[in-house]
């Protein structure tokens, strides 16, 4: 029987001829058994949050819902094997029990851990990397019907590009990473001119372990976030402050302001630059986990692109010339990061010290020249997008920003020859 499937925001959609949970490894082998005898495609779902069209099939879509535990901890090498289908709110969880921590976290933990790395997720810190980065084993499915074992001592050539594989090598079962021991983070928010922010910025990334900052459009006005590793206990208060930022203030009011201005676009600058304050300030102190990542309940579309980090301050500033320009508002802020260096092949912070910028819209708002004119800017500075949200572009342009792109198309070849796990969009940015 065909089944639907849509992604978080809603603007994907599949008819699939099957959506499918297996319970064991022999259930997964066997479904990609059956999907190859079928001829049909067969994509990896994790929690659906990706923007763009990387889950959608006719084929199979199979999810990792039962592969969801911690399987291993060794204490003494501080590594730890998860299921691919466990999200990172529960991983996080499960190793702060452990007296364990991943080094660096996004804005969001609501992905599954093989969704996560596969797609290159990212936080902030230019001393610091990816997720994918702390990836140290893979056990994988392939099309073959065999499930293979990689890590820096067996079959490592393949485990450097496993790390983040856009889900076109297999099925991903379980994932080891390399952790560190938890700690905890004091995070300072500040909201400030832009100006301010900008000068500010540039030290901070400097001298600080994990910071990044919001412009909010139509405004002179930006939110600074600095964190930085601390062995001072939690604040008693930072889960009521946490609950009345991110609840209150970021999902529910954002989220019905959105709604009105969807009407009402032309009062976005005068709500915005009353409801700010320059001056407004957040301390807390909180374990590793908790301060890194918040809830996102307002569902948007999205646009993020990786570039040299010595012109991310050039490239914001023309990303804000392109928004005075547009005819429509934009509600959500601008986010910009800062990564250090990776030697994952199409890690888009692949062999160089990046700076993330990151422009978003309301859901089901019109972006397509919004995102246009941004993505064409982005080609001026060699951006990569990242790969689990929108872009346009294709093997072609691709391969000429990824230095190790061969080295990825080769283990491809050589895990999945036949293209099982290939869907139309694995096709425009992979090239088959």
């Amino acid at each position: 029987m065909k089944k639907k499937w849509k992604n978080w925001t809603g603007n994907q959609t599949a008819t699939t001829e099957g959506i499918f949970v297996p319970k064991s490894e022999d259930e997964i082998t066997s479904l990609i058994g059956k999907g190859v005898a079928n001829r049909w495609k067969i994509r990896p779902v994790g929690s659906s949050h990706s923007f763009n069209s990387i889950c959608v099939t006719d084929g199979l879509l199979i999810s990792l819902d039962h592969f969801s535990k911690v399987v291993d901890v060794n204490s003494d090498r501080l590594q730890v094997t998860a299921g691919g289908g466990i999200t990172l709110s529960a991983l996080n969880i499960e190793l702060d029990k452990h007296g364990l921590a991943l080094p660096n976290l996004g804005d969001i933990d609501s992905q599954t851990l093989a969704g996560a790395i596969s797609t290159g997720t990212h936080g902030t810190g230019k001393n610091f990397s990816s997720i994918s980065a702390a990836v140290v084993g893979i056990r994988i499915a392939t099309g073959d019907g065999a499930i293979i074992e990689v890590s820096k001592s067996h079959n490592p050539e393949i485990l450097e590009s496993a790390r983040v594989s856009l889900g076109a090598l297999g099925i991903i079962i379980s994932v080891t990473l390399q952790c560190i021991e938890s700690f905890n983070l004091e995070s300072i928010e500040l909201t400030d001119s832009l100006s301010s922010v900008l000068e500010r910025f540039e030290y901070e990334d400097s001298q600080s372990d994990f910071v990044e900052f919001f412009w909010y459009p139509h405004t002179e006005i930006a939110e600074l976030k600095i964190n930085n590793r601390t062995t001072d206990l939690p604040t008693r208060n930072g889960n009521i402050q946490r609950f009345l930022n991110d609840e209150i203030l970021r999902n529910a009011s954002f989220g019905f302001l959105n709604k009105y201005w969807r009407y009402f676009p032309s009062h976005v600058p005068g709500i915005l630059n009353k409801a700010l304050k320059v001056g407004d300030s957040r301390i807390q102190i909180d374990r590793s986990y908790r301060v890194f990542c918040s809830k996102r309940r307002v569902k948007f579309l999205e646009m993020e692109y990786a570039i040299p980090r010595e012109c991310l301050l050039e490239v914001f500033k023309k990303v804000q010339k392109i928004i005075e320009n547009l005819s429509t508002p934009i509600t959500f802020p601008i986010e910009v990061r800062s990564l250090g260096p990776d030697d994952i092949p199409l890690s888009p912070a692949f062999g160089r010290n990046t700076g993330y910028i990151a422009v978003h819209v309301y859901k089901g708002a019109d972006h397509s020249s919004f995102f246009s004119q941004i993505e064409n800017l982005m080609r001026d500075y060699e951006g990569r997008p990242h790969w689990g949200k929108l872009h346009t572009l294709s093997s072609r342009e691709l391969m000429t920003l990824y230095p190790e792109w061969e080295k990825f198309a080769l283990i491809r070849k050589r895990l999945d020859p036949d293209s099982h796990f290939s869907n139309d969009y694995l096709e425009r940015v992979l090239g088959y």
